[in-house]
């Protein structure tokens, strides 16, 4: 295109289409992007312009939220650190700020920033340089009171949930897991039971449940099998082998970590996400 530059070429729907929009992390030149921070600010501006729109509140609840454990889904799919988004919108959840309305510009931008840059540490450098710059205040680790009553407790670990991932996307809701123990299967039934499955999942498939102070999932004599991958490092490990390919007897727990991919069966996934706010 004689040789112009990308930022002369945004009017261009196929350059826009496949550079940007389908280019695959690493492909995009972060300069691409002028103001990430001032592009926030503006597509919050017009959301809140909406009468009719969510609002201020709403808008911090969508992207602290759904659109927050979308992200980490998309981010874990392509091997990303999930995690450290995850926790820097926990933290921009429960950070002290002086103008409350700043919650949402700084949620808004760590999406934006992320999706845009497909680099999390980037994003939360964008946010963090930000409030530094502007807001006169760093993000840091949220203050606790050095009571007792704040030591940590081995017998209550982090809450868990369970995200349902559909062809590389999340598909809401989450599915808080019962430390009591939580059942996945096409016909699972009771309180804590999960059944948002597809068809090569068995009737009773996969028990989660809380062993002290972790979390542990164990095979339930499925068809299909059961594997888990690692949050931490991506690596594969076998919950429960196939019926046609495992030998008799039953396969010990399995330990679950926030940030860990469950596949039942062919196809079934979900994202293992930490419940903010739950104990």
């Amino acid at each position: 295109m004689g040789g112009r530059a990308p930022r002369d070429r945004v009017d261009e729907r196929t350059f826009l289409s496949r550079e940007v929009v389908h280019a695959q992390p690493g492909q995009v030149n972060p300069g691409i992007f002028a103001d990430l921070a001032g592009a926030s600010q503006t597509l919050l501006g017009r959301m809140l312009a909406n009468g009719a729109g969510p609002g201020r509140d709403g808008i911090l609840a969508h992207y602290l939220g759904p659109a927050a454990a979308q992200m980490q889904c998309t981010l874990a799919q392509f091997g990303l650190d999930s995690l450290l988004y995850g926790n820097e919108a926990q933290r921009l959840g429960r950070v002290r700020l002086r103008n409350e309305s700043d919650r949402s510009t700084l949620a808004l931008m760590l999406f934006v920033a992320a999706g845009c840059l497909a680099d999390p540490a980037a994003a939360v450098a964008t946010v963090e340089k930000f409030a530094q710059r502007f807001l006169a205040m760093d993000i840091g680790t949220v203050e606790t009171s050095m009571g007792t009553q704040v030591m940590p407790d081995e017998s209550a670990p982090l809450a868990l949930g369970l995200l349902r991932i559909v062809n590389g996307a999340a598909r809401p809701p989450i599915y808080p897991l019962s430390p009591t123990g939580s059942t996945i299967g096409s016909l699972a039934s009771g309180p804590n039971a999960i059944t948002d499955v597809d068809v090569d999942v068995s009737r009773q498939h996969l028990r989660i449940w809380r062993d002290g102070s972790r979390w542990v999932c164990q095979g339930l004599g499925s068809t299909n099998g059961t594997m888990l991958i690692s949050g931490a490092d991506k690596s594969a490990q076998v919950v429960e082998p196939p019926r046609s390919g495992r030998s008799k007897g039953t396969y010990p727990p399995v330990a679950l970590e926030r940030g860990d991919i469950l596949c039942l069966g062919r196809t079934t996934r979900f994202l293992v996400m930490a419940l903010q706010g739950a104990k």
